[in-house]
């Protein structure tokens, strides 16, 4: 007789390799002038007495091929109030007919530390989510074990496959994170964060 094979760890790779394909593309929308785009998305306007966010009187956009952003104003009335606001970020700028373009600052290590940190912390929740989906199939086996489904050998190779997945994907996961890592830091800097880590 043929004893049947282990196939619940195959629940835990399609859901791991899931939660690694929406990490990947989650990465991909992190880039580092995320810095002056949030500071920029945070202007507030005091218009007419009443405050205004930037995005009601004028559209911010972001080429990230390019050295600046533009912001598109609605009415030029506007520029003034937005340009004081530019001073107080201590961002350089120019007028350009209907558009403000914000030259992208430089970024120093510990501002660019602040993005790093907030990757770390979507890799730490993915790698719980991945924790999570290697212990579903495990928990089920065991239950069919329980109710006597399966036998012992399928149910702790459940569990042996399950954490030899884990432990594969969790290496990608960190190969993914780091490369990001190195694109936000720039080589001399994530040379800094690698020396640091030891």
């Amino acid at each position: 007789m043929v004893r049947p094979s282990e196939n619940y760890s195959v629940q835990a790779k399609n859901v791991i390799d899931a939660i690694i394909s929406e990490y990947t593309l989650l990465l991909q929308d992190i880039h580092r002038e995320d810095i002056t785009l949030k500071e920029l998305k945070k202007i507030r306007l005091s218009i007419n007495n009443r405050y205004r966010q930037i995005s009601d009187i004028a559209e911010i956009k972001n080429n990230f091929s390019e050295k600046m952003f533009k912001i598109i104003v609605f009415n030029s009335d506007y520029n003034e109030l937005i340009l004081s606001e530019l001073d107080k970020l201590s961002l350089t700028y120019s007028i350009s007919g209907q558009f403000i373009l914000i030259q992208k600052p430089n970024y120093n290590y510990n501002q660019l530390m602040t993005i790093v940190d907030d990757i770390e912390k979507t890799k730490n929740s993915i790698l719980s989510k991945c924790s999570k989906a290697k212990l579903d199939p495990i928990l089920r086996a065991r239950t069919a074990l329980e109710n006597e489904f399966i036998d012992q050998v399928i149910s702790r190779e459940t569990s042996s496959n399950s954490q030899k997945i884990f432990d594969e994907k969790e290496k990608i996961i960190d190969q993914i994170t780091k490369k990001k890592i190195e694109i936000i830091l720039g080589k001399s800097f994530f040379k800094k964060y690698l020396e640091e880590k030891i």
